[in-house]
């Protein structure tokens, strides 16, 4: 991209490009258009259109405090023309510790969609990544991730990465990680060939999004050279933002913090995931706790996004609450307590203990294991040790402290899984306190799994179990920690007259519920659409909450997803019955009431009076489940009539005359109900009635008689 000084010439592209713009678009069909910034001075958007350009990227923002002064009236422009934009901003990576790092991406995130303003129809915003900041690959990796995950949180979607090849596997040792995260890639590979060079494995295997395959077009309406874009599509809706939802904010991922406590160390909190409605913005207030994290007061005049702790601060844990504003109100999150503020590393007569060699962590990172701390080697005559075991991301920067882990010792549990686990030692002597932190784990992973037994299986210390049916088609695991030693673990057939024959189960757990960790039950060969339902005790079916993959988030007692594989997974923190029912058939737990039906009157009964004397009876009921339906007509004396033929009661009826009609609703809703009387059949003087009775699928009855009026009247 050019920008003055700014570009990508020192990786020696610029001898590549030959291709023009008008060239690029009759080699394919898929739109092409440019991108822009002050350097190419004022723009003629009426010849940009003209010249078949499809889209722009509009440069926004450089660094913290920089907006491109063409920004807006490029926007104007492009926008007046019908060529949709994307803003982009220019990164300038800055901090010299974890703290300041994320502190550094989240001002210029902020600072980003404050001028930007992105908006509903706009292409995804986009971050131009081609100065380093001088931070090191792990550090540049999290600046880019604080500011993705910013920008994203303000605005629910996930933004675009420039990049070059080159710059990608030099500055950030060629990961995949944004790929994964659902970052679409903008690549910079100025070259004539078919298709440009892909960082981060293919980027994770996803391909290139939008290629920057050129930096020097000319393009009617733009006096200057112009960078030429492709898009690896046909449609460019997919990577526009859509309508922004209304509503309150609500706390996905909560807060955490970033940095070591410690007496005149920067920390800075990162917001957290939010869902609910979009744009949102943040603010922050910063809380003093006891050293276990209890009775936290406001810091007065900590409302900024970084916190740097003061003497007053030490021996205390502190809390980050963010608040999150939309357009419809506030919702506020707190981090997890961070451990106690340490004194300031400044050397006085009395200094706190110094670390001459690093904690470390001995054991395997399994499930079941247990892992012990060393203090490692201090200075400064310590005099007691405190520990806090803490749970990581992937990277081993963003940790939460694991409530109740303050031992020398810590047993991995499955809700560790994939984490990285870390340990920080906190040595107290005569001159205060000082922490060291012991290098992570690798990612945590399962205990491996016994080959299942049939029927029942007693619970292990320190092992994970399986237990299966007849077959070997259903098998229900579970990891050390998830059920209390000694327990005996069930799972057997069950009955169900609505239940996919052969998929009913009892699972049996003789400990306590609910556990803390789920028992997973798989289906081998489940079809592609069937339901699972669950019963913790008695009652009903009820629908088992789908899943993104196999966590079963804190507080909710159920979920299923499919693994690769496309086996059916059902996680249960709770003994009971489970069960796979045909979609969209009798019996589907997703459309049965959890009470007895009820029938609702939607529009009032109406009656029409043809010529030949007949009557039409019109009515709109509404049934919560899925039931069987019956409707008649009753005369004065409670004789059943014989509707004529072109009848409906949910869908036109076959079939002879019969004074019953009876239908199947298979989903709840409203449904019209049609009946045509013949003349001979209304003699009696008095009042008629509509009688309708809906029988579901477990036998629960309802019944509703409706009035008509003006039949018995007339007749």
């Amino acid at each position: 991209m050019r920008r003055g000084a700014v570009s990508l010439s020192r990786y020696g592209l610029a001898s590549l490009l030959a291709l023009s713009l008008a060239a690029g678009a009759s080699a394919q069909s898929a739109p092409t258009g440019i991108d822009v910034s002050h350097y190419q001075g004022t723009i003629d958007w009426v010849g940009v259109a003209g010249a078949g350009v499809d889209f722009a990227f509009v440069k926004a923002t450089e660094g913290s405090t920089l907006t491109d002064v063409t920004y807006p009236l490029n926007r104007q422009g492009a926008g007046a023309v019908g060529v949709p934009i994307g803003a982009y901003h220019f990164a300038r990576p800055s901090g010299t510790t974890d703290a300041a790092v994320v502190a550094s991406a989240i001002a210029q995130a902020d600072a980003f969609v404050a001028f930007a303003q992105p908006a509903a129809g706009d292409l995804l915003p986009a971050l131009d990544l081609e100065k380093t900041g001088n931070l090191s690959a792990a550090r540049l990796t999290a600046w880019t991730q604080a500011w993705l995950d910013e920008v994203g949180a303000r605005l629910g979607v996930r933004p675009i990465v420039y990049a070059s090849p080159a710059f990608w596997r030099k500055y950030l040792g060629d990961t995949p990680i944004f790929a994964l995260d659902g970052d679409a890639l903008w690549i910079a590979h100025w070259t004539s060939a078919a298709l440009p060079i892909l960082p981060g494995g293919g980027w994770g295997g996803l391909g290139w999004t939008f290629w920057q395959w050129s930096d020097c077009q000319h393009v009617k309406g733009i006096a200057r050279c112009v960078d030429g874009d492709r898009f690896n599509g046909t449609a460019l809706a997919a990577e526009t933002i859509r309508p922004f939802p209304s509503g309150l904010p609500v706390a996905s991922e909560r807060p955490t913090v970033v940095g070591t406590p410690q007496a005149g160390k920067l920390l800075a909190a990162l917001p957290g995931g939010w869902e609910g409605g979009k744009p949102v913005s943040f603010s922050y207030q910063w809380q003093a706790c006891d050293a276990a994290g209890g009775g936290c007061l406001p810091i007065p005049g900590a409302t900024g996004e970084t916190y740097t702790p003061v003497a007053a601060d030490v021996g205390h844990a502190l809390v980050a609450t963010v608040t999150a504003q939309t357009g419809s109100g506030a919702a506020s999150a707190s981090s997890a307590p961070t451990l106690a503020v340490a004194s300031s590393p400044t050397p006085t007569p009395s200094a706190a203990p110094t670390p001459i060699s690093l904690p470390t962590i001995a054991g395997t990172p399994q499930v079941g294991q247990v892992l012990t701390g060393q203090v490692g080697t201090w200075k400064g005559a310590p005099t007691s040790f405190s520990y806090q075991w803490r749970r990581c991301d992937a990277t081993g920067i963003v940790c939460t402290a694991i409530t109740g882990a303050g031992a020398t010792t810590y047993t991995v549990t499955p809700g560790d899984v994939g984490a990285v686990l870390s340990l920080v030692v906190t040595a107290t002597g005569r001159g205060g306190s000082r922490s060291a932190t012991a290098a992570g784990t690798a990612a945590v992973a399962p205990a491996p799994v016994p080959a299942a037994v049939v029927g029942s299986l007693v619970a292990q210390p320190g092992q994970a179990g399986a237990v299966t049916v007849a077959g070997g088609g259903v098998t229900a695991t579970w990891q050390p920690g998830a059920v209390t030693a000694g327990s005996t673990v069930t799972l057997a057939a069950g009955p169900s007259k609505l239940a996919v024959p052969g998929s009913a189960l009892s699972l049996g757990v003789g400990g306590p519920g609910p556990l803390p960790f789920p028992i997973d039950v798989r289906y081998a060969a489940a079809a592609p659409d069937a339901v699972p339902g669950f019963i913790a005790i008695s009652g009903v079916w009820q629908p088992v909450a789908p899943l993104a993959g196999p966590s079963l988030p804190d507080g909710q007692d159920t979920g299923a997803y499919r693994d690769a594989a496309g086996a059916l997974h059902v996680l249960t923190r709770l003994p009971g019955r489970i069960a796979l029912f045909a979609a969209g058939k009798w019996g589907d737990p997703r459309f049965v009431s959890s009470r007895r039906p009820s029938l609702t009157v939607v529009n009032d009964v109406t009656v029409a009076r043809h010529d030949d004397g007949s009557a039409l009876i019109r009515a709109r009921i509404t049934l919560d489940t899925q039931a069987h339906l019956y409707v008649g007509v009753l005369t004065p004396h409670g004789q059943a009539l014989v509707p004529q033929h072109g009848n409906r009661v949910g869908w036109w009826l076959q079939g002879q005359p019969t004074k019953t009609i009876q239908t199947l609703q298979l989903r709840p809703g409203a449904f019209p109900i049609r009946l045509l009387v013949p003349a001979g059949q209304l003699k009696a003087r008095g009042r008629y009635a509509l009688r309708l009775a809906a029988l579901d699928p477990y036998g629960r009855r309802v019944h509703l008689v409706l009035p008509i009026p003006q039949l018995g009247s007339s007749s």
